[in-house]
């Protein structure tokens, strides 16, 4: 697990990021900053109402911000609240849905908590609680629609991978697209 000067300079270095991301993309510069912290109070009622201790690496990223709205196009990174709002039911039925129709493991039926999730996005991480069999921490899971992509050990592996994906995007745009292979490229 990072320690928190570490976190934190992961966290600048994914706000970095996603400013320069936009720039390339969208020729802006404004990206909204992860939130203040969380207290330790609202962690407590967090915990109570997910009905498991949050794993230290998530505590420690809500000590620092809790949360980050349009964290990943409009996907929203939950803090301690959020989950509350009218478009966060609607992406989860339609999650539920896709998770329905393609006879996948459903998130949400076995108690995992949205903890990335937006209301037209793809990609989705559920924080699943710990397995009670091997007192382990709860996990992370990233969906692509109902399709597992990844699971992370912990929330700082997430951010990296996070960080990761958006320094390929930047490589993307730089660079333009590769040509198919065998074919010519779309221009």
């Amino acid at each position: 697990m990072m320690n928190n000067d570490d976190r934190e300079r992961l966290v600048s270095e994914i706000a970095a990021a996603k400013v320069e991301l936009e720039r390339l993309m969208f020729d802006e510069d404004s990206v909204p900053p992860p939130a203040k912290p969380a207290t330790e109070r609202k962690i407590e009622v967090f915990e109570r109402k997910c009905g498991f201790s949050l794993p230290a690496a998530f505590r420690a990223f809500l000590l620092l911000h809790d949360g980050w709205t349009d964290f990943d196009g409009d996907a929203a990174l939950f803090g301690t609240g959020g989950r509350n709002e009218e478009w966060v039911d609607e992406a989860l039925d339609d999650l539920w849905e896709n998770f329905d129709d393609f006879g996948k493991e459903n998130p949400i039926e076995e108690g995992a908590i949205p903890i990335v999730l937006g209301e037209d996005a793809n990609t989705s991480l559920f924080m699943w609680p710990p397995d009670k069999n091997k007192g382990g921490e709860a996990t992370f899971r990233e969906y692509r629609m109902a399709e597992l992509i990844h699971s992370y050990a912990d929330f700082d592996e997430y951010l990296i991978h996070f960080l990761a994906t958006l320094r390929g995007a930047i490589d993307l745009e730089r660079n333009g697209e590769e040509a198919p292979e065998g074919g010519e490229g779309n221009g």
